[in-house]
């Protein structure tokens, strides 16, 4: 099971990291600080040095340019959702607790509290489109995502929870449907019209996985 893999690896990677990569995620950590202030365009080695108060040098030493840092940086991205979705899924034992999860954090509040770095993550997702290693690193992302999904609803339709859909078929109505929702919220950023959207999105999901 994904799930069960995904929570295992979680559990046996927890504090096996190297020297070397925790000094990369606390650049990666910085990097993205930067972002959120600067953007990207502004963001460069000397202003992450700056926030992490040490030489340039330091930071060339791990990643010989900036384009090889975003690439670490999507990697760290990508992970923090990842992360972020299966802490509050892999708890729930229950096919319909599971199904309600998912709804509620995809359509939902904990979704919108991460608009910070949904900010940082369309500015990394702007640059796959010239960037072939960026773009395949986001495919990485949705394949990994949408196998979870997969699997999820595999489990939902078992349990005569979902009906008329395929598990593929409900991953990428998920999966489609949240990337919308947190496009435009990222353009309007109104958190009480976003709230309306999201019992909205959750109510009309439910209502078309479920008749």
């Amino acid at each position: 099971m994904i799930l069960a893999l995904v929570k295992y690896s979680v559990l046996q990677n927890m504090g096996r990291k190297s020297k070397a990569e925790e000094r990369k995620q606390e650049i990666l950590e910085h990097f993205y600080k930067v972002m959120l202030t600067e953007g990207f365009e502004n963001s460069s080695i000397a202003k992450i040095a700056k926030s992490m108060d040490v030489n340039p040098s330091l930071l060339i030493h791990y990643f010989k340019t900036k384009e090889d840092m975003v690439v670490g940086l999507v990697d760290f991205l990508l992970e923090r959702y990842e992360d972020a979705f299966l802490n509050m899924v892999i708890s729930k034992e229950n096919p319909q607790e599971q199904f309600d999860t998912v709804i509620d954090i995809l359509f939902g509040h904990a979704w919108m509290q991460m608009s910070d770095q949904h900010s940082v993550f369309y500015a990394c997702y702007y640059l796959s489109s010239r960037h072939d290693l960026i773009r395949e690193r986001f495919q990485q992302m949705y394949n990994r995502f949408r196998e979870v999904v997969e699997e999820l609803a595999d489990r939902w339709i078992e349990a005569k929870i979902v009906r008329d859909f395929t598990p593929s078929q409900v991953a990428e109505y998920l999966i489609m449907l949240n990337e919308g929702l947190t496009y435009y919220e990222g353009v309007y950023r109104d958190p009480e019209a976003f709230m309306h959207r999201c019992q909205y999105l959750q109510k009309m999901v439910r209502k078309t996985l479920t008749a």
